[in-house]
């Protein structure tokens, strides 16, 4: 099964963590043996909320596998959100 999601994590977390964490539950381990989408952090794009950076990933993504993560603001705290693509 294709899925699709999003998921917060806050800033503190490294892109090395990041791919860690997805290594755990976004992949297909009878396909390859650790998560296999296309991700680009976007290090210098910060949005307003969590919204903003759900758009737009939607129009940095240029689908299948095209994964990709963004900064946004909730007070004064930062977070990443990473969509990714993956099969069950």
């Amino acid at each position: 099964m294709h899925n699709i999601n999003y998921t917060v994590y806050h800033c503190s977390k490294t892109e090395k963590q990041i791919l860690k964490d997805l290594n755990k539950w976004a992949y297909c381990p009878e396909e390859t043996t650790g998560y296999h989408g296309n991700i680009t952090f976007h290090r210098n794009l910060v949005f307003k909320n969590e919204d903003e950076a759900r758009e737009a990933i939607d129009k940095l993504d240029k689908g299948w596998y095209d994964d990709h993560a963004v900064m946004f603001k909730e007070g004064r705290k930062k977070f990443w959100l990473v969509k990714t693509e993956y099969h069950s």
